[in-house]
């Protein structure tokens, strides 16, 4: 349960075997290449040439194959695919028959036609919709639009204008002298309106319809009648509305390949990433060279396939060193499993680190329980877990993410037990009767109300917070002292651990009475590690002034490792902790409370009080449990992996099949 121990390998092979060993290696799955290049013998040698045209065509043909079917079938997905990525489950033998079968060429043909011809249809569709939206407005014109354009001397124009600034037009006589009008249809907010004047006057008859906020409509260029247009339209747009169905039709056949089609793409992609990393190997006129990295675990399985495949080849092994960028691959029993979800999220840690999952998995939990403290809660949240992971059992990585939910229920419902947490109060006997059974477990159960002694509880998670905060700092030294640097875990640990325990007594009789010998211990802890700390933290400044300026400036903690202002920002941000807990049991009251008022009500009372009880406490259930989730990962990741953790390593990637849109399985 640890970050796999790995080995840097270079593999020299004749050039004449270069695509039998990839394969071998391909199908292996055990190397993480990188790149074999060295400028120091470019004249020696040269990248191994690859071709992705082929990969990067089909890829192209699949998609333009998927969008077609996407295009007339909309596939289901239920809440959890929508969040996360499902891969197609494939046996093996339908893979292996897909890849032999499936023709992409035939099928890109027709998926293409049918792209292109149901978008050109499309096209003409809307725009035959909107010239009959257009014309719609010309329909019970007295005269056809031909012969009111061909008049000599008089203008005429469809116009729209509101049922108020038409009565006022009306009542204008100078309007009446230079404009007739005729209304063609009235609707419910403007008046349709054919209006004349000589073109003579057209001056006049624009000012007059600026005056009156009257929009002019420009006349169609058609010939004819316009209601032989739109018939025409119409039809014309049944015909290709028939044409789009067939398409459709001919399109939800084809669709039927949809899962073929997953299938080549995850093949293709994985072709084209082959050769990207194929990229990386090397040269000479007649030696392959091969690097990467591969688990020492795995070194046996690929040392028997060279041996018995390719005996001539040459396998040269190394240990990492510390100035190069390891890949890493962390192994964790199913215990741990789920919470490297936390690690995932922040970055792996450097290979001559130390996974941090098991160090945090208690603290992780046990915050998420005190923001969560309910019983109820905890066991919705145990149940819900337990049926997604039953439901998704063969996706993993769903079932690992609500396998850590299932052990944040337990702790949930452990310390609600603990603090008294049951829906809120919902054992409260105006709600289920005098000593109801959850009342009698409450009582037998619970430690400390939180809402009867906030104090002693943000006494608890401050002081909580401090013992992360040594905890953090004693990883630091576990990780110092497992590289071999003894001097960096005194300096960097020890000394911390003996100042900042010293702060803390010192600032005790601010609050309380403490016998003089403690305070005089404190005392001297502050003093003795404050003089080591001032000689220590600038050590790796060239001159003494730097090395004592950066000393006394890092118990401030403005640089350094650590300081006081870090330390206390640091654990009282563990105050959240009562904040969030507080919150998850007064909204639940506060619905309980309402529940019970329309108790009252006659006749619906009790499925009213029913309906309040299971709508409130779903809707505070969905919404504590983010911020549940969100403030604990917010503490390990800032104020406890900010004293000893960096992730930023690259995942160990093996050069081999692999693929988030399928998962191929054998089969039974």
């Amino acid at each position: 349960m640890a970050i796999d121990s790995v080995s840097k390998l270079t593999i020299l092979a004749p050039l004449n075997i270069k695509d039998k060993i990839l394969a071998k290696l391909y199908e292996l799955q055990v190397l993480h290449v990188t790149d074999a290049f060295s400028k120091e013998y470019e004249e020696n040698i040269k990248r191994i040439e690859v071709k992705t045209v082929k990969s990067e065509e089909n890829l192209n043909k699949l998609n333009v194959i998927r969008s077609t079917f996407e295009l007339f079938v909309k596939r289901k997905k239920d809440l959890f695919e929508s969040f996360f990525l499902l891969p197609l489950q494939v046996r093996q033998p339908e893979f292996n028959n897909v890849l032999t079968t499936f023709d992409i060429d035939t099928l890109f043909i027709e998926c293409k036609h049918i792209n292109d011809e149901y978008h050109s249809l499309a096209e003409a569709i809307s725009g035959i919709e909107s010239e009959l939206h257009k014309l719609s407005i010309f329909l019970g014109l007295p005269y056809s639009i031909e012969k009111l354009k061909i008049m000599e001397r008089v203008e005429a124009n469809i116009v729209l204008v509101s049922h108020t600034r038409l009565d006022e037009l009306t009542n204008d006589h100078e309007a009446s002298e230079i404009l007739t009008w005729q209304v063609i249809r009235p609707t419910n907010k403007k008046t349709r309106l054919l209006i004349f004047y000589l073109k003579k006057e057209r001056n006049e008859a624009a000012k007059l319809l600026e005056k009156y906020d009257i929009d002019k409509i420009a006349l169609p260029d058609i010939s004819g009648d316009v209601k032989e247009k739109i018939d025409s339209l119409k039809k014309e747009l049944a015909d290709l509305t028939y044409k789009q169905k067939q398409l459709k039709r001919r399109g939800l056949e084809l669709s039927k390949h949809y899962n073929e089609v997953e299938i080549m793409l995850s093949y293709w992609e994985n072709e084209r990433d082959r050769a990207r990393a194929e990229g990386n190997f090397v040269s000479s006129n007649r030696v392959l060279v091969v690097s990467g990295y591969v688990r020492k675990r795995d070194k046996d399985r690929l040392e028997e396939m060279l041996n018995k495949h390719f005996p001539e080849i040459t396998s040269i092994y190394e240990d990492p060193n510390p100035e190069e960028n390891v890949p890493v691959s962390i192994t964790l029993n199913r215990f741990f499993k789920p919470v490297q979800l936390l690690i995932n999220m922040f970055g792996l840690p450097n290979y001559f680190g130390f996974d941090p999952t098991p160090f945090l998995t208690l603290g992780f939990l046990l915050f998420f329980g005190i923001c969560f403290g309910d019983v109820v809660y905890g066991t919705m949240l145990m149940g819900f877990s337990y049926y997604i992971m039953y439901k998704y059992k063969n996706y993993e990585g769903i079932r690992n993410f609500f396998k850590l939910f299932f052990y944040a229920g337990i702790s949930t419902a452990i310390i609600g037990a603990m603090t008294g947490g049951w829906a809120g109060d919902i054992y409260n006997a105006k709600y289920l009767g005098e000593n109801n059974l959850l009342l009698r477990l409450r009582n037998s159960l619970m430690i400390i109300d939180p809402l009867a002694r906030p104090i002693i509880v943000l006494v608890f998670a401050i002081g909580l917070g401090i013992i992360n905060q040594f905890y953090g700092i004693s990883l630091r030294m576990y990780g110092e002292l497992r590289k071999g640097r003894v001097g960096n875990a005194i300096f960097d640990g020890v000394l911390w651990l003996i100042f900042l325990p010293g702060i803390i007594i010192i600032t005790i009789p601010i609050f309380a009475k403490v016998p003089g010998g403690i305070f005089n211990a404190g005392l001297y802890m502050v003093i003795g590690s404050a003089i080591g700390l001032v000689l220590t933290q600038g050590r790796n400044e060239k001159s003494w002034i730097g090395k004592i300026v950066i000393g006394f400036v890092s118990m401030y903690g403005i640089l350094g490792t650590y300081g006081c202002t870090s330390f206390v920002s640091d654990i009282l941000s563990y105050s959240r902790l009562l904040a969030l807990g507080l919150t998850t049991s007064i909204i639940a009251m506060s619905i309980n409370i309402i529940a019970d008022i329309v108790k009252s009500i006659s006749i619906i009372g009790i499925g009213a009080f029913i309906l309040v009880l299971i709508i409130g406490h779903t809707f505070n259930f969905l919404v504590c449990i983010i911020s549940s989730f969100v403030h604990p990962a917010r503490l390990i990741f800032l104020e406890f992996f900010g004293r000893f953790y960096q992730g930023a390593a690259i995942k160990f990637q093996s050069y081999g099949f692999s693929s988030k849109r399928i998962q191929v399985i054998n089969s039974d």
